[in-house]
């Protein structure tokens, strides 16, 4: 089992957590079933996993220290209501002060995780993506809780082997992405679908790749 780093940790006086942020910027889901949905996204340093096909290795480097407060700050100046806290690996950190305040102001909140380590939010919108290398720490690569609590499950498929990799058990929506969105693999992908053309999945290219906005 992963050893749960709280790097979600308080200030002295306990009431204004601080984070290690990578980024955070004002764009469009690229991925997944929201695509094209105007968000700020939290981008959350660090990950317990080194996936050989990440495209946000930069975020594996410990991030700035940043603190609630500034956070806020930061996403009042996008005026936009709809965040997504991502990574890295998110769930790395206490997320459970920083969902909490972003409720309270009356934020939609969206939320990425490998699905290894399990917190209980109140998230609107999650998105659990499974990595074969979450394998050694959880059997089918994630923690079982979040076949209930996930709003999507999110595979990268990097050849027409991964899809044996595939929970077939979950009931919630699947999303089958194309590593590097390769032609040749997104027509794996749709052979696959077409023989199965009852399940719950679904192929989606990474549409902020294709577009070429951040």
């Amino acid at each position: 089992m992963p050893k749960k780093k709280t790097i979600g940790f308080s200030s002295p006086d306990g009431t204004n957590p601080v984070y290690n942020v990578s980024e955070i910027f004002y764009s469009v889901q690229g991925e997944g079933l929201l695509q094209g949905l105007p968000m700020v996204f939290i981008r959350l340093s660090g990950c317990n996993l080194n996936c050989s096909f990440c495209d946000t290795k930069y975020a594996l480097k410990k991030g700035k220290e940043t603190d609630l407060k500034k956070i806020l700050r930061e996403l009042k100046r996008h005026k936009c209501k709809r965040v997504c806290i991502t990574g890295g690996e998110p769930f790395l950190q206490n997320l459970a002060p920083l969902v909490k305040t972003l409720k309270e102001k009356k934020y939609w909140i969206a939320a990425e995780t490998n699905g290894t380590l399990w917190q209980n939010l109140h998230i609107d919108w999650l998105t659990v993506s499974p990595k074969r290398e979450g394998l050694k720490f959880r059997p089918r690569g994630y923690d079982k809780r979040f076949m209930k609590a996930a709003s999507e499950f999110k595979y990268v498929i990097t050849s027409a082997g991964d899809i044996g990799f595939i929970d077939s058990s979950i009931k919630k929506p699947v999303v089958l992405q194309p590593v590097d969105n390769k032609i040749a693999i997104a027509k794996e992908i749709i052979r696959s679908l077409k023989k199965n053309a009852g399940e719950n999945r679904f192929l989606r290219l990474q549409m902020h790749k294709i577009t070429g906005i951040k």
